[in-house]
């Protein structure tokens, strides 16, 4: 069992991206929320991991929340049809490090996702935006560190979503998020802080997949060079009950 104790004060900071560098619409959106501050995590229930084998993780589901569907595209940047509004975003790419990316469209929860990417004097930021189709309503996930956090990974009765921020830098924590979904409520109470998980353990995940919508089992790695200096992963696993 690997306690979840936060130790990464600095996460606690939330870096924003001014839509203005990424030349994205999204300020046009009068409905808007920020979700997921550490702060509020850190007064809401922890759960903890424990060691799993890679049988036990194999045998569990693999599913695709997002699917990366065909959307209007022009002049290097793609656009995205809500019920009220067509909103527009400069494509992220490689000779354009001041953009957005597309990462598809969840059809069970009515919800887009994109990743908003800046660089700002040298350093990469980016953050994680889900749009809702029907109402037009913005969920901003708040980093937990510099870069995004992962795309969101839904339980099997859509009603929990868990995502993850890798070690940055030096840092040897990861950083595990629940939010609680309530489809009763497509709006500002939508999605809510629910439980986390944070441990100093300098892995990192790779893969995530629910059992039911109780349990989630990870497949984490840890990065080493081999003697001719390529890079290798020794992989983990564990499992996690968030009730």
């Amino acid at each position: 069992m690997q306690s979840c104790e936060k130790k990464n004060e600095k996460t606690t900071e939330k870096t924003s991206i001014k839509n203005n560098e990424t030349n994205s619409e999204i300020d046009t959106v009068k409905d808007k929320i920020e979700i997921g501050f550490v702060d509020t995590f850190e007064k809401l229930p922890k759960f903890v991991i424990d060691p799993t084998s890679e049988a036990e993780f194999n045998v569990q589901a693999e599913t695709k929340d997002f699917v990366v569907d065909k959307i209007e595209k022009s002049n290097n940047c793609f656009y995205i049809q809500t019920s009220k509004q067509k909103l527009k975003f400069k494509e992220y790419g490689d000779n354009e490090h001041n953009g957005s990316e597309y990462l598809g469209f969840n059809k069970n929860l009515d919800l887009f996702a994109v990743q908003n990417n800046s660089v700002t004097e040298g350093l990469g930021f980016a953050e994680m935006t889900l749009i809702h189709r029907s109402t037009n309503f913005v969920y901003e996930i708040i980093s937990l560190g510099d870069w995004s956090v992962s795309l969101p990974k839904m339980s099997m009765n859509n009603k929990f979503m868990v995502y993850f921020q890798n070690p940055e830098y030096e840092s040897k924590t990861l950083s595990i998020a629940v939010l609680k979904i309530d489809k009763t409520q497509p709006s500002k109470h939508f999605l809510k802080e629910y439980s986390s998980c944070f441990v100093d353990n300098g892995l990192s995940i790779e893969e995530i997949r629910w059992k039911n919508d109780d349990k989630i089992y990870f497949k984490m790695y840890k990065s080493s060079l081999d003697e001719n200096g390529n890079e290798f992963k020794t992989y983990k696993y564990y499992f996690a009950k968030i009730n």
